[in-house]
């Protein structure tokens, strides 16, 4: 019986750790030249106070400020939550320098 979707409207998706701790842009998904990283999933916390950006195609992403201990879940939905362009990472900026970790779900689009 192999893997089955999360959803039916969805393909099984590619998961990726979420684990950093420095301020700043810091890729978790590597650009893929001829494809698109598109984010279905994501939970993360953080061990204090820091704000997040996520970074895709948007031109101004707003940041999330999160306090000690704090998290964020982006669930499936069968939209995706974030999509970056062709040949572009998906980034999470950290305006602090504490731990923040979790994990992604994507898929890789052209």
């Amino acid at each position: 019986m192999g893997a089955q979707p999360l959803y039916p409207r969805l393909p099984i998706l590619t998961r990726v750790a979420i684990n950093f701790n420095t301020t700043g842009d810091n890729t978790i998904i590597a650009a893929d030249a001829s494809n698109r990283i598109v984010i279905h999933r994501l939970w993360l916390v953080v061990a204090g106070a820091t704000n997040l950006t996520f970074k895709d195609n948007l031109p101004s992403p707003a940041a999330v400020p999160l306090g000690q201990f704090g998290g964020i879940t982006f669930d499936a939905t069968g939209e995706p939550w974030f999509c970056t362009d062709k040949n572009s990472a998906f980034i999470i900026n950290q305006s602090g320098a504490v731990q923040v970790s979790g994990c992604i779900y994507y898929l890789l689009q052209n």
